[in-house]
């Protein structure tokens, strides 16, 4: 953080390795202001796991989400996590992802104890944890997840393509991602929406907007929108917009 950021309720950067990691997306750090009433956080789907450690030491998993979560932040809270890659969550924690669904977990609840604290010190110090093991990485999800994520990508091909069933695909997708494959396109078309209105799109009206990600009118974009985000489009982007991202940094 820099001295830029005092005085804004709640800061937040990431930080991703200079060579790609096949089970991580980033490590970020969130900082709170020392407000006494604390800070709400609005989490929205994006189809990731968090390995998250507290300033206070505590650590836990939050696993892939279908709707919105509100957590109230403490003030001077501390926050640094471990981002998972969506294709990557149950090979990089030894455990079926769907297990881990719209659920906050303590580390040690996943890892003998020990092992929960090297984990959650490794994340303190934004170093990979020697659990990710790239062994465990299966190159069927991670085709079939990054063929999903797609705009107007079809279950039936993408389990065409791999030579296996849809079920079997479905059930796949849901052991290693944690959400099935309906769920996790209809997250990446909504992570699509909020991409576009950040950047570039920022000017662009919802119809626009929802025609250019994958909706198929303003009106489905809206009913998406709320049970996601449990805001309208325009409260969405209006709150974004007053919480203007700090960037992100690269690891050296």
């Amino acid at each position: 953080m820099n001295g830029s950021d005092a005085g804004l309720p709640s800061c937040y950067r990431e930080r991703r390795a200079a060579v790609p990691h096949p089970f991580v997306a980033c490590w970020w750090e969130q900082r709170v202001g020392d407000d006494r009433d604390g800070y709400v956080q609005r989490v929205v789907p994006d189809a990731c796991a968090d390995v998250i450690v507290s300033s206070a030491g505590t650590a836990y998993v939050v696993g892939p989400a279908t709707s919105v979560q509100l957590p109230r932040l403490a003030g001077g809270e501390r926050l640094r996590g471990l981002r998972l890659r969506t294709a990557a969550i149950g090979a990089a924690l030894g455990l079926p992802a769907r297990d881990l669904r719209d659920l906050q977990v303590p580390l040690a609840e996943l890892f003998p104890r020990r092992e929960a604290a090297r984990i959650a010190d490794d994340v303190r110090g934004g170093r990979l944890p020697s659990v990710l093991d790239t062994g465990a990485r299966d190159r069927r999800v991670e085709h079939a997840v990054g063929r999903l994520l797609r705009p107007a990508s079809r279950v039936a091909a993408v389990a065409d393509d791999l030579g296996i069933s849809e079920r079997h695909l479905r059930r796949l997708v849901a052991d290693h991602a944690g959400l099935e494959p309906s769920t996790l396109q209809r997250v990446a078309r909504f992570q699509r929406f909020l991409a576009l209105s950040d950047g570039g799109g920022r000017e662009a009206g919802l119809a626009e907007l929802a025609g250019r990600t994958g909706y198929a009118d303003q009106a489905h974009l809206s009913r998406e929108v709320r049970a996601l985000a449990g805001l309208t489009p325009s409260a969405l982007l209006a709150e974004r917009r007053r919480n203007v991202p700090l960037g992100e940094e690269t690891a050296r």
